[in-house]
């Protein structure tokens, strides 16, 4: 089984986690990124790595491939991203979205 991009951790027994293009990220981490992007504040995952919000350029979101965003009229702008300082992962606020969604409906049809 693949570990947790952002908190390097293996799955516990019946742990759902949501697929990415170089590894899943687990529930928890969905959680945490999710708080991250929104205060900024730096945290620790439970599996010990440091967790950061990024901004203005940086790496691109693994899910997505994207560092910004179009509004509705055009213009650009900077997408916050959740990066893992130890395993260099990045997930963007969206993907995070998504993923949340995608575990509330797996949880949903157990």
């Amino acid at each position: 089984m693949m570990r947790c991009r952002f908190c390097d951790t293996p799955p516990a027994a019946g742990e759902r986690r949501v697929p990415g293009p170089a590894g899943p990220i687990c529930a928890r981490c969905v959680e945490t990124g999710l708080s991250l992007v929104r205060d900024g504040q730096p945290r620790t995952s439970r599996g010990g790595t440091d967790l950061e919000r990024l901004r203005a350029g940086g790496e691109p979101c693994e899910f997505c491939d994207r560092s910004d965003r179009r509004t509705f009229l055009g213009f650009t702008r900077s997408l916050p991203r959740m990066r893992c300082a130890q395993t260099g992962a990045v997930i963007c606020d969206d993907c995070l979205d998504r993923s949340g969604n995608l575990l509330n409906q797996a949880l949903r049809h157990v």
